[in-house]
Formats: C-alpha cells, sequence, structure tokens
C-alpha cells in the first residue's frame, strides 16, 4: 500500500515538474532581413510588429534591411508583422524552440506586381571647392589689395547755405568746376572736376569753400533689385587671402554670407592659447576689455614673436582668424563670422609651451559663464578615464543650463577627446579639401564635421591669422580639428545673430538637420552646411517626385531620417523632381535647393542606386 502511494506520489511530481518546466521563461534573440521579393534590395524603415500574448513590440529595419529584438518569454511562438508603403504586408508565426537565436529573412511583394522599385539616397549636393595654390608659404605676409572702382568717381554734390544759380556759379568759378548740375528739387548742386584734381582734392576743395555746408563725392548707385538676383545670392570678399581659404566655400559660406541678419551681439569666448592682440586683422571683432589669462589671473592674453618656432605660431591667433578676422577690408583673410556684431574674447588656458591643465579649462568655462557669452570655441581637448565623475563635466553642464553653445576639437588621434566627448558639447571632426573626414580626425561619436585639412604637407590645410613679428608674417597654414571646431562656432554665430531667440539646442539640431552625410554607410555623421542652416532649410522639408512623362501622374517619395527612399513605379519615363520650397510659393526660385532629372523604370528591372543631390538654383 505504503509502495503504490509512493509510486502516485512519484507520479504527481513529476507531472508537476513537466508543468513547471513547460512555463519556464527563456531568452531569445530574433535577427531578420527584410527584402524586395526577388531583387534582394533592403528595405529600410519597414514597420516591424511582434505579438507575445498579451505583449506587443514594435521595432523598425535599418538602412540595411536589418532588425534585431530580444524577447523573454515561455511561449512556443510568437506573431510577426511587416509593413511597408506599396507592399503587401507579411504575417508569419516564428517558432521558438531550443535554439536561442533565430536569424530570419523577409521578402515583402510590392501589391501591384506590374510595379519596380525606384530606390537612393537623397541629399544637398557637395559645393564646388575653387582649386587652391599651395606656393604661400606659411608665414607669408600680404600687402593690402587696393581696388579702383568700376566708374571713375568725378563728381561732388554740394548743400549751399543759401541756394541760387548765382551762388552755384560763384563756388563753381572758386573751386574750379568743370561744369555743374542744379537740382532746385533739393536744393542741391552736383560739379564735376577738373582733371588735374582728385576727386579727394575736389571734394575738399568744395567743402572748404565758405558758401558750401556740405560736400561729398556722388557715389554711383546701382538698382538693388537686379542686383539681388545677381550678386547678393553669392558675395567674395575682397581679402587677398581669400584665394587660399577653399574652407569657406565647402562649407557654402559664400551663399549664406547674403542671408545673414544682424540682430543682436553675438558674444563668442575662445578658450585657447596667447593671442595676436595687435593683429590688424582681428582688431574689429576682438573684445580686449573682458579677456582673461587663467594661467596668469591677470588680463594679459597678447602673445609675443619667438614663443613657438613652428607654424601655427600662435594657436589661438590662427583659432581666432577663422572666426573673426575682420572680412572684406581688403586684408589678410576673411573670418565666418562676416556680417554680424561680433564679439570674440580671448580666455588663455593654454600656456607659453601650448600646454594646460585641466583645471585651467575649468575656471575658463567658469569665466565664460560670468561673461554671459553666447558661444564657447575650445580647439583643446583629452582623454579621461571617468570622463562622467570629472570636475569638467560639472562644468559643462553648468554652462549648458545657461544655454551656451559649447563647440570643441574632437581629437586628432582617430580617438574623440573631452571636452567634445560630452553630449552636451559639438565635437568638431576635420574634414579635407576632397570633402572627405581627414585620417586624423576623430570619427566615432562625431556627428558633426567642418574642414580640417589633410594629413599630408601636399593637400591644402587652412589658411587663416597667425602672429606678426619678424620670423611669422601673419599669416599661415594649419591643420587639425582644432581648425574644425571655429568653422562650426562661427556658423553658429551667424545663426544666432540670424535668429536672436533660437535656443541652444535648436541651434545644434538646425547644424545637425541641415548637414551634409559623408558617407551613405554612417548618416550621422555630416559636414556643416552653413546656406541651410542660415535659411533654415533642412532636408526634412524637401518633396520628391517622380512625374511620369506620358500620363502627368504625380508620384511622391517619402525619404527617412538617414535619407534614403524607396518607392514603387509603375514602367515609364519620370521626370525626377526634389525642391525645398522655402517661401513656399509653389515655384522655384533663385536661391532654393533643387534637383531634376529623368529616369526610365523598365518592368522587373529595380533601380536601387538613385543618387539625388539637390542644388541651389541659379
Amino acid at each position: 500500500m505504503h509502495k503504490m502511494r509512493f509510486k502516485i506520489l512519484l507520479a504527481v511530481l513529476a507531472l508537476l515538474m513537466g508543468c513547471i518546466g513547460s512555463s519556464q521563461t527563456r531568452e531569445y534573440k530574433i535577427d531578420g532581413v527584410i527584402y524586395v521579393k526577388d531583387a534582394q534590395v533592403p528595405i529600410a524603415d519597414a514597420q516591424i510588429a511582434i505579438t507575445a500574448g498579451p505583449k506587443n513590440f514594435a521595432i523598425r529595419s535599418g538602412m540595411d534591411g536589418r532588425f534585431s529584438i530580444t524577447l523573454r518569454t515561455a511561449l512556443k511562438s510568437v506573431k510577426l508583422a511587416v509593413e511597408y508603403a506599396y507592399f503587401q504586408p507579411y504575417h508569419g508565426t516564428i517558432k521558438l524552440g531550443v535554439d536561442k537565436e533565430l536569424s530570419l529573412l523577409i521578402e515583402l511583394s510590392p501589391e501591384n506586381e506590374g510595379y519596380s522599385l525606384v530606390a537612393g539616397r537623397i541629399d544637398y549636393a557637395l559645393p564646388e571647392v575653387p582649386p587652391v595654390s599651395l606656393e604661400a608659404c606659411c608665414d607669408a605676409a600680404f600687402e593690402p589689395a587696393w581696388f579702383e572702382p568700376q566708374e571713375e568717381l568725378a563728381e561732388v554734390i554740394v548743400e549751399p547755405y543759401t541756394y541760387s544759380e548765382a551762388v552755384a556759379r560763384e563756388i563753381g568759378r572758386a573751386i574750379e568746376a568743370d561744369g555743374f548740375t542744379l537740382y532746385p528739387e533739393a536744393g542741391i548742386i552736383v560739379y564735376r572736376k577738373p582733371e588735374k584734381l582728385t576727386i579727394e582734392e575736389f571734394a575738399s576743395s568744395a567743402a572748404a569753400h565758405p558758401l558750401v555746408k556740405t560736400a561729398g563725392i556722388n557715389y554711383p548707385v546701382y538698382p538693388l533689385a537686379a542686383a539681388a538676383a545677381e550678386e547678393q545670392l553669392i558675395i567674395s570678399p575682397n581679402d587677398p587671402g581669400y584665394a587660399h581659404q577653399w574652407n569657406l566655400a565647402a562649407v557654402y559660406l559664400p551663399f549664406a554670407w547674403p542671408q545673414v541678419g544682424s540682430g543682436a551681439k553675438v558674444r563668442i569666448a575662445v578658450l585657447d592659447t596667447l593671442v595676436d592682440t595687435g593683429h590688424p586683422d582681428l582688431q574689429q571683432n576682438l573684445n580686449l576689455e573682458e579677456a582673461y589669462n587663467v594661467v596668469r589671473q591677470s588680463r594679459d592674453v597678447s602673445d609675443y614673436p619667438g614663443r613657438i618656432t613652428q607654424a601655427p605660431y600662435s594657436h589661438g591667433t590662427h583659432v581666432i582668424g577663422i572666426i573673426g578676422a575682420t572680412t572684406d577690408n581688403a586684408e589678410g583673410v576673411a573670418g565666418v563670422a562676416w556680417g554680424i556684431n561680433v564679439e570674440i574674447i580671448p580666455i588663455v588656458v593654454l600656456d607659453e609651451n601650448n600646454r594646460g591643465a585641466l583645471s585651467n579649462v575649468i575656471a575658463g568655462i567658469q569665466k565664460a559663464i560670468d561673461l554671459d557669452v553666447d558661444i564657447i570655441n575650445m580647439s583643446l581637448g583629452v582623454s579621461l578615464r571617468n570622463p562622467d565623475q570629472h570636475p569638467l563635466y560639472e562644468k559643462i553642464r553648468e554652462a549648458d543650463v545657461a544655454g551656451i553653445i559649447m563647440v570643441a576639437s574632437a581629437g586628432n588621434d582617430n580617438q574623440l577627446v573631452y571636452p567634445a566627448g560630452y553630449p552636451e558639447v559639438i565635437a568638431a571632426g576635420a574634414t579635407t579639401y576632397e570633402h572627405q573626414i581627414a585620417e586624423f580626425s576623430a570619427k566615432d561619436g562625431v556627428a558633426l564635421f567642418a574642414p580640417g585639412g589633410s594629413h599630408t604637407e601636399s593637400e591644402p590645410a587652412i589658411y587663416s591669422t597667425d602672429l606678426v613679428g619678424p620670423s611669422a608674417g601673419g599669416y599661415s597654414f594649419a591643420r587639425g580639428t582644432s581648425m574644425a571646431a571655429p568653422h562650426i562656432a562661427g556658423i553658429a554665430a551667424l545663426v544666432k545673430s540670424t535668429y536672436p531667440n533660437i535656443t541652444k539646442s535648436e541651434v545644434e539640431d538646425l547644424l545637425w538637420n541641415t548637414g551634409i552625410v559623408l558617407d551613405p554607410a554612417q548618416p550621422y555623421q555630416r559636414i556643416v552646411n552653413a546656406y541651410a542652416a542660415i535659411t533654415e532649410t533642412p532636408l526634412s522639408s524637401a518633396v520628391l517626385c517622380f512625374i511620369d512623362h506620358t500620363t502627368g501622374a504625380v508620384h511622391q517619395a517619402e525619404f527617412d531620417q538617414d535619407r534614403h527612399f524607396q518607392r514603387l513605379l509603375p514602367p515609364g519615363l519620370y521626370q525626377v523632381a526634389a525642391h525645398i520650397d522655402s517661401n513656399q510659393d509653389q515655384a522655384v526660385n533663385i536661391g532654393e535647393w533643387y534637383y531634376q532629372s529623368e529616369v526610365l523604370v523598365e518592368l522587373g528591372q529595380h533601380i536601387v542606386d538613385l543618387d539625388i543631390r539637390l542644388d541651389i538654383f541659379q
């Protein structure tokens, strides 16, 4: 009897153990890839839904069509659904068993089997970079360039105390005018100068006459409406060194400058080395009253000849020149922040040997916060083991709370350094003349790039202001992410001036959303696009259409945040048009981003690499 009871107990126990075992939760990793049926073309941004009992999980495929999810469940199977526009939805069951890692291949069929797939990328066009001479040496000096006006200035406007023809003749005889024209409605007289006098001498002679109230040169005036289309879409400064500054065209600055709004003053703190405070090309934008030397705890931030014997002789001077060299003054080089009211405040955090302690940087950031600056540029960096626990991060967060835009060099040894590595700081990577990420530049973790020059001496570097002295001519070439950071800081200043109420995060989002993807495999890495940022025309605003030449039917295509698109189309010849309608007038206007071409779609022949690049319509 006892034996029988023992056997029954064992049987019940075994049954219970089996039930418990059958309901054990297990972890499964499900990987998959979604393709167009019979095409091996990945489908990006497809909606994937997995149902496990009462739980629902939603994910999307990446640009390579892949997806991955990890589940913990006791179920033997889960439901899978995939949806993508213009394709038949997919529904299936995933059986779960011993294998904890599952790989799926899912093929979607077009809703209409007579359609073919057209897929590719859409982006801004990379700007054309002008050819650059490499003959200028690092310490080349420039003489001021003088530009004669298009028309010879030969007339002077005079406003006499008493207006009459008799007075006009008396003044004309006295200043030996070659003739005059009366403007009785305005009470002025225009005199033509004699050949023996320059226009300046003639104007001075007129102004000195006792019957003359005011006198001034009669400069020519041009219709601005006509000039807007021809001249104001793109402008080039007259600085002689601009011929070497390929980097400015590489980020569309010649197109951006005419669109800049001169709003409130923008204050930029540059945490760097000593600065050539007497440099003639920096005087206009330097704020030396609030400058500070953290290293010496003084207001003396002036650099001096012989401190460094290799270009750039003055790192801080070179960086500041990229941001704010006086532009269009027929001298030296052009600065990024042309056309706005900008103040650059040098804060010295590196010593005479271009070295410094993080305590200097922290103190420098605090000084910038106290000065209530808008932007901080830090062309410096250091590797940190525990960056989130470092006092530097606390100061970075204080600046972030204060709404200060921070830009820092990403690093020159293919490794992201700090403070650029902090999420509150824009990490500036470097690009070359060929629109490639520089070999030396940090890449991983870097989203924004700007010109920084090539690693090789045979390719163009960045030309900017430098120390004026016996062995240095005031300008030099340099390369590095130190040069990339001030480009981004300067463009941020242009944006801030144009839109004074824009926030820190809005500036950062705008710079990234208007950036140009450098490598389709890394869509988050983008070079800044000054023109798109200033005109607030992110690529997400573009409308992409395929227009059937035969029927006139318009097929609009959507694209994802990585700028990939896919569209099923019936066979035919199509006009491809992409446009950012800046003023919403349903027309393509001069200065707007636009693309147009033709593509032939054939039955069963998928197009998978269509590259659409919007250029500036001129």
